[in-house]
Parts: C-alpha cells; structure tokens; sequence
C-alpha cells in the first residue's frame, strides 16, 4: 500500500489563496460545505494511492463530495494549479488509477450548469428531475 501524508500547514499556505474566493451558490441549503483543505487531502489521497473513489478512507469527507469538488477544481482549473504549486514547492503529487487518468483527460464540457437539477442514486439510474404540473 501507498503511503499518503495529509498536507502540511506549509503546503496548505501555497494552495489556500485559491479557495478564499470559492463560491457557494446563494440557494443552498442542507449541511454546510465542507473545509477544502479536507476536501484536497482526500483529492490527493486518491491521486497518489490510484485508488477510486469508493475507497476514500472514512476520516475524509464523503465520497460524493470529494468527487463533485474535483470535478469542479477540474473544470475551473483549480486542481492543476494546486498539483503545480506543490510539485514546484517540492512535494510530488503522482497522478495514479482511475482518478489521476481523469485528471489527465478534462471533462469535455466543463459547463457545470447543464447538470444544474439532475439527481442520481447510482450512474445506472441518471435521470432529469421531475417537473411540476
């Protein structure tokens, strides 16, 4: 098994200016959103273990989450510039398994907001949400 070490509070100071300014769509509601820098660990975790998504460890966030935040750090090019600033400041971020080749290969539209209402309980069961009558 890979070793993976969380963040450094000197690696979270090259990266956490990219997520002062995130934001939070005004019409949210339900839990608040999780902290990024658990949100990047367990990125990174995923990353350098080339394990998938289903086996984010439990100390991190849930699995949907670190998911859905990756997609979005992909999209807006967040992500790349979080691996380009830790490889510059030293710390290797390989880029493994079925989360490191989606890394490497962008969604082909990073338009978020086509996906706006969809809701899902597994990739099997994609559906449109239901329209009021």
């Amino acid at each position: 098994m890979i070793q993976f070490d969380d963040l450094t509070d000197s690696e979270w100071a090259l990266i956490e200016g990219l997520f002062c300014n995130e934001a939070v769509p005004p019409d949210r509601s339900g839990r608040r959103r999780v902290e990024p820098r658990v949100v990047v660990n367990a990125v990174l975790w995923a990353l350098s273990t080339g394990h998938s998504w289903s086996r984010v460890p439990g100390w991190y966030p849930s699995r949907p989450t670190c998911r859905r935040r990756f997609e979005e750090w992909q999209a807006d090019g967040t992500l790349a510039e979080i691996v380009r600033r830790l490889n510059a400041a030293g710390r290797k971020v390989s880029l493994r398994g079925p989360v490191g080749d989606a890394f490497n290969h962008p969604p082909a539209n990073p338009n978020h907001d086509r996906l706006k209402g969809l809701s899902w309980s597994s990739p099997q069961t994609w559906r449109a949400p239901l329209e009021a009558a």
